[in-house]
């Protein structure tokens, strides 16, 4: 029995609802797709013991509380464990999917494709990481790389302080299943089954050259969390599609879809939700298509969106 799943005690061994379940009336089970950074987790990269209680009372009820996050899966499973939480996980941009602790699917970027994004990125200075089922491989040299780019940017972009661009570096940094490598070598991108290329500068002008030469290639696709990354995927890997695909493995319909974000990478989680809650901190585009708008994330708008915001 998944430990996830809270209402499993009252499923029958075919994994159908018995009849105690279906007494309590006309509930139907919510699926809640959820991302992390900006949205459930806050800026000290926890998830509160607010949002904790709210995510265990839609559990409780009976709802499907998924993590949806480009996050990797490594990284994820520790945020989980260290709230003792238990979710399904779709990690990686959707990428990878875990139903029931199992790996369902796993949509990998080929070797050369792989290799290709290096070269680009590589030629241009920039920093990169590469989400393996290992967990996420980085050159040792890209912490220094960061802290160079940073001290060159700021005296010509006042966009940002000095402090908000140490603390980004840090939370790079502070990622579970970091594995740092000496050369690009040490990472075998066919054997080490990479599912997402992560991109990361301070210099605007840089990541708009790399968009340039990413963009027009149709074997990959990119999405974004924020101005400083470029997300890079398997064409079939989106937020968007591995929601439908949970929505359908546990026979959810799309009027029982919420999905709950901040970024541009929410949108295809939106685009499937029926019911689209933008956080208060989150950018135009979401919140111009979302049906709700919550407090921020430092205001624990989860909790209140999970609390307000969906009908039982």
């Amino acid at each position: 029995m998944p430990e996830w799943c809270f209402l499993c005690v009252e499923m029958d061994e075919f994994g159908e609802w018995n009849d105690e379940t279906r007494l309590k009336g006309d509930w139907n089970m919510k699926l809640i797709a959820i991302d992390l950074d900006g949205t459930l987790l806050s800026r000290t990269g926890v998830i509160t013991e607010t949002n904790q209680d709210a995510i265990r009372r839609r559990q409780a009820e009976g709802d499907l509380v998924a993590i949806s996050s480009g996050r990797s899966i490594h990284d994820i499973e520790e945020l989980l464990r260290r709230s003792r939480l238990t979710c399904p996980i779709l990690s990686g941009n959707g990428a990878i999917a875990f139903y029931e602790n199992e790996r369902i699917y796993y949509h990998a970027l080929p070797k050369d494709v792989v290799q290709e994004l290096w070269d680009v990125a590589h030629e241009h200075g920039a920093y990169v990481e590469f989400y393996t089922n290992a967990g996420v491989k980085v050159l040792r040299s890209g912490t220094d790389l960061l802290k160079g780019e940073l001290d060159e940017v700021l005296p010509h972009d006042q966009s940002f302080t000095r402090e908000w661009g140490e603390r980004e570096i840090e939370i790079q940094n502070e990622q579970f299943g970091l594995t740092y490598v000496d050369a690009i070598e040490d990472i075998d991108f066919e054997a080490d089954e990479v599912y997402k290329v992560f991109v990361y500068s301070f210099d605007r002008r840089k990541l708009h050259e790399l968009r340039k030469l990413y963009e027009p290639r149709t074997d990959i696709l990119i999405t974004t969390a924020g101005w400083t990354k470029i997300e890079i995927g398997h064409p079939n890997a989106s937020k968007g599609m591995a929601l439908t695909q949970l929505a359908e493995h546990h026979g959810i319909p799309q009027a029982d879809i919420v999905a709950i974000g901040d970024n541009l990478n929410d949108i295809s989680m939106f685009e499937v939700a029926e019911t689209r809650i933008a956080m208060g901190n989150a950018v135009d585009p979401l919140k111009d298509i979302s049906t709700h708008i919550t407090k921020d994330v430092e205001d624990d708008g989860v909790a209140y969106a999970l609390d307000h915001y969906i009908d039982d």
